[in-house]
């Protein structure tokens, strides 16, 4: 079976045979999006190939927008609907924005995820949050669910194993109780998720998108010192970069190394230097032409 471009992006598939495939870092950054932001990644992935599938992309944007500003529990016939459309509809179905008793039913009934579908993601300004204008998780039915306090735990009130495995993924689970579930935020498990290709924004808009009724009365909805913390532990995986480089040394005088550094000054492809070891090191790029005008200086001595 075609494996799809959106499944390769989140998975890839390990080298050894029979291993399952493993999750990406696009994976482990999707999982972390709002509802609405899911699921406009999934329509937008959906319209880019639509048509190279041979289907009228105006009208199945039109019928989008449509679906978007119908009435919640009220059906709708299929009527009249070309066969571009009608596999469109099916597609909508597989994605959770319309409801049809069987495939084949002549009645729809768009969701609550279609009908948000076209107020998109809005920002809060005065908490820096994003989320749906119709909540944080809209078309689930539920409200926040997570309380974070000062001194790094985490309770979720979830029964759901989805939520639970993703508040794990950047916290160490303490205990778990029938509706609840205790965590620690820590600088092991925040860096590991890190690692995963999680940064720490993404978990500060996990937390606040899905902060509990009783965290959005205070301002701002996280406590401080938890964002700032979480955002230095992931400044702390980049307090080092590393660059390719060439290194010379063993030079016979103080001279050769000045002149050969100045030569790779010039040129722009200096990395780094030590004058009192005679040591420098070049470019990857740049080492070609530093090494061909040391062989010329050096036969012009």
């Amino acid at each position: 079976m075609r494996r799809e471009p959106n499944i390769q992006i989140f998975f890839y598939s390990p080298s050894e045979v029979g291993e399952a495939p493993c999750i990406t870092s696009a994976g482990f950054q999707f999982l972390l999006l709002d509802t609405a932001s899911q699921l406009w990644y999934f329509t937008l992935q959906y319209l880019k190939t639509a048509q190279s599938r041979g289907m009228d992309l105006v009208e199945i944007l039109s019928f989008l927008f449509q679906l978007s500003f119908s009435t919640l529990g009220r059906d709708y016939s299929v009527e009249g609907m070309s066969e571009s459309l009608l596999t469109f509809l099916q597609h909508l179905r597989e994605f959770g924005l319309v409801f049809q008793r069987k495939r084949k039913s002549r009645r729809y009934y768009p969701t609550r995820l279609a009908i948000t579908l076209a107020a998109g993601v809005t920002v809060n300004a005065a908490s820096g949050s994003a989320s749906s204008s119709l909540g944080a998780t809209p078309g689930t039915g539920d409200t926040g669910f997570i309380v974070v306090e000062t001194n790094y735990r985490v309770y979720a009130y979830t029964n759901s194993e989805l939520q639970i495995a993703l508040v794990a993924l950047f916290s160490e689970m303490l205990y778990r109780f029938p509706n609840l579930v205790v965590a620690q935020v820590t600088r092991e498990s925040v860096q590991q998720a890190i690692s995963n290709g999680i940064t720490a924004q993404q978990i500060i808009h996990f937390l606040r998108t899905r902060a509990h009724p009783v965290m959005l009365k205070q301002m701002p909805v996280l406590p401080p010192t938890i964002t700032d913390q979480i955002r230095l532990w992931e400044l702390e995986k980049d307090r080092l970069q590393f660059s390719e480089g060439v290194l010379y040394n063993q030079f016979l005088s103080q001279a050769d190394f000045e002149v050969l550094r100045d030569r790779a000054q010039g040129l722009g492809v200096l990395v780094w230097q030590n004058p009192a070891h005679r040591v420098m090191v070049v470019t990857p790029h740049g080492h070609g032409e530093v090494k061909r005008f040391w062989k010329r200086q050096k036969s012009h001595t």
